[in-house]
């Protein structure tokens, strides 16, 4: 009998170890075990390999935890680091976007206004330009003054004068210092409605020529010239650079500095005028009246190259 007790209780050892026996049963057991050396000696050994077993799964429980939890931790590292970088891409991408936003947005106004002037039947515009050599020291100043009023011309540069019409094969050109005023019929057409104003050359480049990613290599800042408020609009660098001064209201180009460092340094300044010009500034038939009357006139035909232009 005592060996088939011991039997159904090494039957029960497992339900007995892990507490799944009923109150009966399990009283069974434990006053089999109170005396039963065997079946307490079995007992303990098994109890002793599951703890060890549970042990071992235990602990390979944790080391597979363990894994997963620094492949979690490595996997937020990379996603922090990936978050980062995009971030950063994601700045510097909004930064050239707004910068390119904001230089095409003052080359377009200025070329805009450009284009309206272009269009205007009166005008004057004062060009002085002022160049200095570091090399040899030297400087000089140019002025020229620009009239123009319902399709005719009067420039003023220095000692000289010229008067042109637009679409016109002919020029007259006055030297004052010499006296001599030259009337010339041309195989080409010197100007038309506008021509004068590419003097404003560099605003129609950055439009035409300046388009996308090139647009990237200007810079642009504020700053005041004779009281007004600019945008400037900078291409290069402190050694070698070109400045457009644009008013910030009135959208047109006041000023032009180029310098390379220690070589040399232009400046040029416009003034602009609408409707200001009056018929007389730009009548050449002022040449016929007592003033120029001792001043040499001289007709220069297509084929005369002996004389130079103004």
């Amino acid at each position: 009998m005592k060996n088939n007790d011991c039997d159904i209780v090494k039957d029960l050892s497992i339900q007995y170890i892990e507490d799944m026996l009923s109150s009966n049963s399990r009283e069974f057991v434990d006053n089999h075990l109170l005396n039963c050396k065997d079946c307490k000696k079995y007992y303990n050994d098994m109890n002793s390999n599951i703890f060890n077993e549970n042990i071992k799964n235990d602990k390979k429980d944790e080391i597979e935890i363990n894994h997963l939890k620094k492949i979690r931790n490595h996997m937020n590292f990379l996603k922090i680091i990936i978050t980062s970088i995009l971030i950063v891409i994601i700045v510097i991408m909004t930064t050239f976007s707004i910068k390119y936003y904001n230089i095409s947005n003052v080359i377009n106004e200025a070329y805009n206004k450009l284009e309206y002037m272009k269009n205007l039947d009166n005008y004057k515009l004062i060009q002085e330009t002022t160049y200095k050599n570091f090399l040899d020291n030297s400087m000089y100043t140019v002025k020229t003054t620009y009239y123009y009023k319902d399709g005719k011309y009067k420039i003023e540069l220095g000692d000289g004068i010229r008067y042109l019409e637009d679409d016109s094969y002919n020029k007259i050109c006055v030297y004052n210092d010499l006296k001599q005023i030259e009337y010339y019929t041309q195989d080409f057409i010197e100007e038309k409605k506008g021509d004068t104003l590419n003097v404003f050359s560099n605003i129609r480049n950055y439009k035409t020529l300046e388009k996308g990613i090139s647009r990237l290599g200007l810079s642009l800042r504020e700053e005041r010239f004779n009281g007004i408020d600019c945008y400037v609009i900078r291409r290069g660098n402190n050694n070698s650079y070109r400045d457009i001064w644009i008013d910030k209201k009135q959208k047109v180009t006041l000023r032009m500095v180029e310098e390379e460092y220690m070589h040399h340094y232009c400046e040029t300044v416009y003034t602009f005028f609408e409707n200001m010009v009056k018929d007389e500034d730009v009548d050449s038939s002022i040449l016929n009246t007592e003033k120029y009357k001792n001043y040499e006139k001289k007709n220069i035909g297509i084929h005369d190259t002996k004389y130079k232009d103004l």
